[in-house]
């Protein structure tokens, strides 16, 4: 008997979801592959604003069980207007310095530390004069957890967390199908139920953005003044590109319209408006469907929801630019495949010796010596198992070590941020683990009190003590020693565990 392997192992299907979760909406897209041909296979919204999280699960697990929703080709999108994006310029073109960089400009780029958040970011390019220009996309955890919990909790796990600009730049390059000059500059809008996504695009690459708070739910039934007042809107944020970026000139404006949309929109008004040429694209142009995926479409309920940056994402075959996976997921994952492979190489290396004793067994080997090799074999993928057991300990240690990296550092900028002028310090003594030592001194004595204050006021330290404060002459000017005791507050104390 002959078996086939390549028609064995051979995918017959493959089913890619798409989901976004914001305040208002659960969206989804089902994209079905079958011999290289994508289309969409169906499109679901759910008005979730009034329901809570455990609520919204139950909705996701609902849909679980109805399309059969696999994990292994699962995407979360995150819109725009849950995202902070920056356009910096550094000066590096070597790819490692940049991503070094990027670190240190968490906490100058926004207000919170950079374990608070989840970054990624894409090199635009470098320059003749050394600087690279860098587009960086940066979520709160909390944002991407909330989310990954509400999956998890029905019973998926997220195999990429994407951003939804970039699918809207891939949607463009679906529907869109007129040649664009590369060196031309032209924006790309996605207009949505409560926001539109403003996108400048160079060279294939998104160069600006930002998110308008101005969608089709906002002025219902006052098409002309939803019109002027988009307008308004789009009119500000160009001036926000060509005020941020000294750069080329806007060749022309590309819409997406849900279909409610677009019998508001009017191009003459606003060619006239903008002064630049204007194309509205129906989100749905040039996209291939199954008859259940618009029978999908046309059952829902709204018609002004935009699924254009979802199809950007499930559809085409290119790899996503921007990731937005938190980094203990990342880690999971790679053990997760380094398994998986180790699995997959037993079972195969099972079945080619089974295969081999089936053949050969009573032709040249006995029994007890194919069963001795087996032992053999499966005793080699234990020692490789081993081995894995050990990198998921040294996994675990290094997220132990993740708690207290960069506490000193936090320390003493705590206490550069708080020390005055008229002060110089001559030592700072961190014990490791609940107590930080400053001696100095200062040309007055109220001067060390009012140091002693602020730092109370920080985060980072409780019942901040002056142990002495002596005055001694020097020349002719009276100088003041000191010695102030800082102990940690009590969620930044470390244990024995983190020991530094």
């Amino acid at each position: 008997m002959k078996i086939n392997l390549t028609k064995l192992f051979q995918k017959q299907e493959q089913v890619t979801t798409v989901f976004q979760i914001d305040n208002n909406w659960l969206r989804l897209i089902q994209v079905t592959t079958l011999k290289r041909e994508k289309k969409v296979s169906m499109i679901k919204a759910m008005d979730i604003v009034s329901l809570s999280d455990e609520e919204i699960t139950q909705k996701v697990s609902e849909l679980v069980a109805e399309l059969k929703i696999n994990s292994r080709y699962l995407i979360l999108s995150i819109p725009r207007h849950l995202t902070t994006t920056r356009n910096l310029d550094l000066p590096s073109a070597n790819p490692l310095e940049i991503k070094d960089m990027i670190e240190l400009q968490i906490g100058k780029q926004t207000p919170y530390a950079s374990d608070e958040v989840i970054k990624d970011y894409q090199i635009l390019g470098s320059g003749a004069d050394g600087y690279s220009k860098v587009l960086l996309v940066i979520v709160h955890r909390d944002i991407v957890g909330r989310y990954l919990k509400i999956l998890e909790s029905a019973g998926l796990k997220a195999q990429r967390v994407s951003f939804g600009s970039e699918g809207l730049l891939n949607w463009r390059n679906l529907a869109y199908r007129e040649k664009l000059a590369a060196e031309k500059v032209h924006i790309l809008i996605e207009v949505d139920y409560d926001a539109s996504d403003f996108e400048v695009v160079l060279n294939d690459k998104m160069v600006f953005g930002r998110s308008i708070s101005l969608g089709f739910s906002q002025l219902p039934g006052q098409l002309e003044q939803w019109q002027k007042k988009f307008v308004e809107e789009v009119n500000h944020s160009i001036y926000a590109y060509q005020n941020e970026i000294m750069g080329k000139e806007i060749d022309k404006i590309i819409i997406s319209q849900p279909r409610l949309v677009g019998d508001s929109l009017d191009k003459a008004v606003l060619e006239k408006e903008f002064g630049l040429p204007v194309e509205i694209i129906d989100q749905f142009k040039d996209i291939p469907f199954t008859e259940e995926g618009v029978s999908s479409y046309n059952s829902l309920i709204r018609t002004d929801l935009s699924f254009a940056g979802l199809l950007g994402l499930g559809l085409p075959a290119v790899e996503h630019k921007i990731d937005l996976v938190p980094q203990e997921h990342q880690i999971g994952k790679a053990v997760k495949e380094k398994g998986k492979d180790l699995y997959i190489m037993g079972i195969l290396l099972v079945f080619i010796l089974v295969a081999f004793s089936g053949v050969f067994l009573g032709r040249m080997y006995n029994k007890e010596r194919y069963l001795g090799q087996l032992k053999q074999r499966l005793g080699e993928i234990q020692n490789k198992t081993k081995e894995l057991n050990s990198m998921i300990r040294g996994i675990e240690t290094i997220k132990d070590r993740v708690y207290t990296r960069g506490m000193s550092l936090n320390l003493l900028y705590e206490v550069h941020r708080s020390v005055l002028p008229e002060m110089y310090l001559n030592s700072v003594s961190f014990d490791g683990k609940q107590e930080l030592t400053l001696r100095g001194e200062s040309n007055e004595m109220s001067e060390v009190f009012n140091f002693v204050n602020k730092l109370e006021e920080s985060a980072y330290f409780q019942n901040v003590k002056s142990k002495y404060a002596t005055k001694r002459k020097e020349g002719d000017k009276e100088m003041t020693d000191f010695e102030i005791s800082c102990p940690l507050a009590d969620k930044y104390k470390i244990t024995d565990k983190y020991k530094l």
